[in-house]
């Protein structure tokens, strides 16, 4: 009886740890700056072609200035990337900016708060 009481509290004392860590995320929820936004290409050449992709289509060019691949498969000026951001956050729409959700969809603030931005993707 007692090894099973032992057994049972050992397995409970590995679980608990287990349990907890299963909850973290891989992703950041949220986060300020270009430094944190992860699979921007950096030092594009704007003039140069892209490959589309519907996730993670950001680029910066040598100065800093951000840019959108597009369904055209080339580059397309747009606001300054201000960071991870989670759909429909609330934003400010006085602050210029684009941001990224986790997943590596564009958005824009619009209505006060973060909103898929396909048109500068598929239209621009």
């Amino acid at each position: 009886m007692k090894l099973m009481a032992a057994l049972v509290l050992a397995c409970g004392v590995t679980a608990a740890p287990l349990a907890a860590a299963g909850t973290a995320s891989a992703l950041p929820g949220t986060c300020d700056g270009v430094d944190c936004v992860p699979y921007v290409n950096r030092n594009i050449t704007p003039a140069d072609p892209c490959q589309f992709k519907s996730r993670y289509p950001l680029g910066l060019d040598a100065t800093g200035n951000t840019f959108v691949c597009s369904a055209t498969n080339q580059w397309v000026p747009v606001a300054p990337l201000i960071g991870v951001r989670t759909m429909r956050a609330p934003c400010d729409e006085k602050v210029p900016g684009v941001a990224q959700t986790p997943a590596g969809q564009l958005m824009n603030c619009e209505g006060q708060a973060w909103t898929a931005y396909n048109d500068v993707l598929y239209y621009g």
